[in-house]
């Protein structure tokens, strides 16, 4: 089924490259789209005036996608309305799960039938935007499962990266701070341990490049910032760490996160480990 962009609305955060090329690929192709202002962990209860929104920006929508913004009681609300609602997303939740084989941007390609030559025309290089789609479906190491040609491995990596620059003004303090956290690894139980006490800086994605550029195939990896956030990534226990420690899943279900707790805490590097080595022993 494909939306006519004439009758939809699009309501995206614009917190990754991900969602920037979905809000830059509505704005191009004239797909009405809702921009939230909202960081990771947007959430669709928090948008403010979202009905008067809706009506405003598209008095005749009777579709709306809705990208990574769980919320099930305003999505029922909107339905309950008469809206028409498409969940787009690929992560799974504490209490929800939204895992797709295909990344959200993927999803949005489908859902408004954006194919190559639609891509082109809206002045968009095809190859790179596939890039942005498989990079957020499972990393770099997506482009060598689907065969991507060298050049445009290359070409799709450094494309992705420039946008991370445009996106985040503090990209240079978070590559240096990922640049040190990097060099003080270690390897415990044959998981990588990156530690950084940088509370202020999010680091997950400069460390996977750095991770990328070092192994042929992914390791798992720890990231530790205390007061902040950790991540257990490309790891088969990511679904027990979620079951022991709460947080969210994403990578297809091979990767795990757990931000800070109303208290400031996050589970410490040795219970991570210790929950990771149980789950392999009891898988």
């Amino acid at each position: 089924m494909s939306l006519d962009p004439l009758t939809s609305i699009i309501i995206c955060p614009r917190n990754d490259v991900e969602s920037m090329t979905i809000v830059a690929l509505a704005n191009a192709l004239h797909i009405p789209c809702i921009v939230s202002d909202q960081p990771h962990g947007a959430t669709l209860d928090a948008e403010p005036n979202l009905v008067d929104r809706i009506r405003e920006i598209n008095p005749v929508a009777h579709d709306i996608a809705i990208v990574e913004m769980p919320n099930v009681s305003t999505e029922d609300k909107l339905r309950e309305l008469g809206f028409d609602v498409h969940i787009v997303d690929h992560h799974r939740y504490e209490s929800l799960d939204r895992m797709q084989k295909e990344s959200s941007l993927e999803q949005i390609r489908t859902l408004f039938d954006m194919d190559d030559t639609t891509v082109a025309v809206a002045g968009f290089d095809p190859v790179l935007i596939r890039g942005v789609g498989l990079i957020d479906r499972g990393f770099v190491w997506e482009l060598a499962k689907e065969n991507v040609p060298e050049d445009d491995r290359k070409r799709m990596i450094t494309y992705y990266r420039e946008q991370l620059a445009i996106l985040d003004p503090d990209r240079k303090e978070e590559e240096e701070e990922a640049k040190r956290a990097w060099r003080g690894r270690r390897t415990i139980d044959n998981v990588i341990v990156i530690a950084s006490k940088q509370s202020e800086l999010s680091i997950r994605d400069c460390i996977s490049f750095l991770v990328a550029e070092t192994f042929a195939t992914p390791p798992v990896a720890l990231i530790h910032q205390p007061g902040r956030i950790v991540y257990m990534q490309d790891t088969p226990t990511a679904l027990a760490l979620q079951h022991t420690f709460g947080g969210f899943t994403f990578g297809q279900n091979l990767c795990w996160g757990k931000s800070v707790d109303e208290k400031g805490n996050i589970p410490t590097i040795e219970e991570v480990l210790a929950a990771h080595q149980l789950a392999l022993i009891v898988r």
